[in-house]
């Protein structure tokens, strides 16, 4: 999380509540996955989050990556797929899905883009076809671009649709953690 912080400051970034928020389900998707497994970061909007356990696990500089690629994940900085800011991620996740099923795609969605119609017809097409290689994570921090999103509400209306989706409630106490996390940040000396 300091990382993400750190970055954000030097950087001049927006998007700090969704790398935050996003940056646990990364680290745990990076866990499990293998690397002939695809992960495709459908809420763009968390790319330094990914570029940030990317760094930590060796394979990037997560600065030079966010400068180089900018703050949507880009596959000339160590994604899968460059993704645009949210929605796309999903619809391109069921096709690499379907296109190989011995090999487990990891998606990575927002609640705010569940906003998006391609998400809802990508949930439906991955039901349809049984698409059991397909893991789809939301990050459930409770606010969209423009407004809060009802949890419970979203929660119900995946449910509806039959298809497992991973669900985690993150913590959006985003104001708590950037004090806490600024607080402990050591400006460089010329900054100052």
């Amino acid at each position: 999380k300091e990382r993400v912080i750190q970055i954000s400051k030097e950087l001049k970034l927006s998007h700090i509540g969704s790398n935050l928020t996003a940056l646990g389900i990364i680290e745990e998707i990076y866990g499990i996955k293998t690397p002939e497994d695809k992960f495709v970061l459908s809420s763009g909007h968390a790319h330094l989050a990914h570029a940030v356990v990317l760094e930590s696990l060796g394979i990037l500089d997560a600065k030079e990556a966010i400068e180089k690629g900018g703050i949507h994940c880009d596959r000339s900085v160590g994604c899968d797929v460059s993704t645009g800011s949210l929605g796309q991620g999903l619809p391109i996740s069921v096709g690499m899905a379907l296109a190989n099923r011995e090999r487990s795609v990891y998606c990575l969605v927002s609640d705010g883009e569940m906003s998006e119609g391609s998400t809802w017809e990508s949930l439906r097409i991955a039901k349809e076809q049984n698409l059991t290689n397909l893991k789809v994570y939301l990050n459930a921090n409770g606010f969209g671009a423009y407004k809060p999103v009802d949890t419970d509400e979203l929660e119900g209306r995946i449910k509806a649709f039959g298809f497992p989706v991973e669900i985690r409630r993150t913590n959006s106490d985003i104001g708590t953690w950037a004090v806490g996390l600024v607080s402990h940040y050591k400006p460089a000396d010329n900054e100052l």
